[in-house]
């Protein structure tokens, strides 16, 4: 006698689904519990204490330098991260001060940095930016500036800052506020 093929088909997927249901485990049962040595998602690869140093007072239209040491307290080696921020409104960056390769760029969220070098856990980078003030500034300077931090997945090393942000890499900011009093 001949099967159609429609009935041997179902008979296929249906056999492993009812045996699977012969030996499922109640929905009692207690789930599984997670090693304690996996990480949760909510912390970052590389976490940093973050330093900021800049003039107490400075004239309208006068020059800031900002300077800002990082420290990476690991729980990784940090070869991705971005060193900057907001600097104060109106201001224009005419110098930059870092280890040799330094590149700077301006994006939505300020001016960013980025270094040649992974950091170990412990090691630390220093870079300086130097601002001229508007002329017309307040009565202060606010900059918000510290390390944008990534947490990039293999393969993703070569990707510019704006195409990890496209695809949502996890990104941490550690950022400080700084004020300077502007005299006339």
């Amino acid at each position: 006698m001949r099967h159609p093929i429609s009935k041997i088909a179902a008979l296929a997927l249906v056999a492993p689904l009812a045996g699977g249901l012969l030996f499922a485990t109640p929905a009692s049962a207690a789930p599984a519990q997670v090693p304690a040595a996996v990480k949760t998602a909510a912390e970052p690869f590389s976490s940093f204490t973050v330093s900021v140093s800049a003039p107490k007072k400075a004239k309208a239209g006068g020059k800031v330098t900002y300077k800002i040491k990082a420290v990476n307290k690991g729980p990784y080696v940090a070869d991705y991260f971005f060193m900057g921020g907001l600097l104060p409104k109106g201001s224009k960056v005419t110098a930059i001060y870092g280890p040799k390769g330094t590149e700077c760029d301006t994006y939505e969220d300020g001016f960013w940095c980025w270094t040649p070098y992974a950091l170990e856990i412990d090691d630390y980078e220093t870079i300086a930016i130097t601002v001229k003030l508007g002329k017309k500034s307040g009565r202060t300077a606010e900059a918000i500036l510290g390390v944008d931090s990534y947490d990039i997945p293999t393969g993703a090393e070569n990707l510019s800052r704006d195409e990890l942000e496209r695809l949502g890499t996890k990104n941490w900011f550690f950022v400080k506020k700084v004020k300077t009093g502007i005299v006339r």
